[in-house]
């Protein structure tokens, strides 16, 4: 397969829309992400609309574009894949967001229904994201602090998406990367110390959403 000039232009354009952006808690530039995503897309048998829509994953979410300024560029397939991989509500303002479990738990429901093609992205995304997380959490324990739900809710997310993605993408190696890193997690030092004895780490990962419900009650007491 062959690349043709849409695809440069579509590196060219996420890298102005995410110029001034860096990756959480380091001075990496964030178009070093989106590139990792397209490239995972392009070894796991994506098309280049996949590609292209890998380097925009983000473009709604996190850098003011809409379904229809991605779709008057690059067509409404490409569109309607990073519209899939975006989490926000499409009621929400603009530069606001939603209670970050409350947006995982929806995105995490509706995969069941999104299309193949989208759902090689969002693999894609996970799985360099997750190995990302296991790379710095070896170089600095304390690096989950820098995210919205920490350890404890990384590992909820990553578990139950890997669980979803495996079901309907299971020869994706983009979903054996997720696995092996959320693998990692959930084997660390870090996660094992957060387990109360006698339950699994599964059983604790996946009983997150009931832990902060309970911590959210308690809160407003």
């Amino acid at each position: 397969m062959m690349t043709t000039p849409r695809y440069g232009a579509a590196l060219q354009w996420a890298e102005e829309l995410h110029r001034a952006q860096r990756r959480k808690g380091k001075p990496v530039p964030y178009i070093s992400h989106l590139i990792s995503v397209s490239a995972l897309v392009w070894e796991d048998g994506g098309n280049e609309d996949q590609a292209i829509a890998a380097l925009l994953h983000d473009a709604i979410e996190d850098a003011g574009q809409s379904h229809a300024s991605i779709a008057e560029r690059f067509g409404v397939a490409v569109a309607d894949i990073v519209r899939d991989c975006t989490d926000t509500s499409p009621e929400a303002k603009p530069g606001e967001k939603e209670p970050w479990l409350l947006r995982k738990t929806r995105y995490l429901d509706s995969l069941a229904s999104k299309p193949l093609s989208s759902l090689l992205v969002t693999a894609a995304d996970k799985a360099h994201n997750a190995g990302d997380m296991v790379l710095d959490e070896r170089r600095d324990p304390a690096m989950w602090s820098k995210f919205n739900a920490g350890l404890d809710g990384s590992a909820w997310y990553l578990l139950r998406m890997h669980q979803a993605l495996v079901d309907r993408l299971p020869s994706s190696r983009s979903v054996e990367r997720l696995g092996e890193a959320v693998n990692d997690i959930l084997n660390s030092g870090a996660y094992q110390a957060l387990i109360p004895q006698g339950i699994t780490e599964t059983e604790w990962a996946e009983a997150y959403p009931q832990r902060h419900d309970h911590k959210a009650g308690d809160h407003h007491r």
